[in-house]
């Protein structure tokens, strides 16, 4: 049985506010882009702006509203098969190991002479992509285990981690979905029953007999 609070899909109506308002406010999304994206010009100026905004910021080819409402449903599901507070470490360790993950992947192709100097300041590199991939992917790991319908799935996930992103966002995607399937055999280690161990039986101590025996 489900508790009553689980139910209550905490996370996602803060998310799904912030989100929204953000949506409203700056429908052109322009220099909120620029403000949030997490680029390495950003991270260096910037770092806890860019990340927390980032996450909020929805700018892609699909449409922003049906992003929204795509990312809140998987949030709706996350909360009730995770719970709230493993669902906001999913999605927060998610985002901040893949977004400097990939920080450090590009500062080290720039330094190293791999990559343009322009990726520095690329001003579209914002979403919650990394955050959802992790939760998903940690909500699909613990789905498996209680059914094999939760692999028609598996197929999804791997789309849109690889769909219309560029090679930098993609190995994002991938430490994302490592960390989410992390966090699910963490989350299985923590829920696993304690070994039982049988007390040893106590033993009885038969009475002594009296009568004869202890007479002289």
């Amino acid at each position: 049985m489900l508790r009553h609070h689980r139910l209550i899909p905490r996370v996602t109506l803060v998310w799904a506010t912030i989100a929204a308002a953000l949506l409203l406010w700056h429908p052109d999304l322009g220099g909120l882009v620029h403000l949030a994206s997490t680029s390495l010009h950003n991270l260096a100026r910037h770092p806890v702006l860019s990340m927390c905004l980032s996450v909020f910021t929805l700018a892609n080819g699909w449409g922003e509203w049906a992003t929204w409402v795509g990312l809140s449903i998987v949030w709706v599901f996350a909360e009730v098969n995770l719970g709230w507070r493993r669902s906001l470490a999913a999605f927060i360790a998610g985002h901040l190991v893949a977004t400097m993950g990939v920080a450090v992947i590009e500062a080290t192709a720039v330094l190293s002479g791999l990559a343009p100097v322009g990726i520095v300041g690329i001003t579209d590199d914002v979403g919650a992509s990394y955050g959802f991939l992790a939760l998903a992917a940690a909500g699909l790991a613990i789905g498996l285990r209680r059914s094999r319908w939760w692999l028609l799935a598996t197929p999804a996930l791997l789309a849109i981690s690889i769909v219309d992103v560029n090679g930098w966002t993609i190995a994002g995607h991938a430490m994302a979905i490592a960390v989410g399937c992390g966090l699910a055999s963490w989350c299985r280690f923590l829920d696993a029953p304690a070994p039982h161990t049988e007390q040893p039986a106590e033993q009885v101590s038969e009475p002594v007999p009296t009568g004869a025996a202890g007479r002289r």
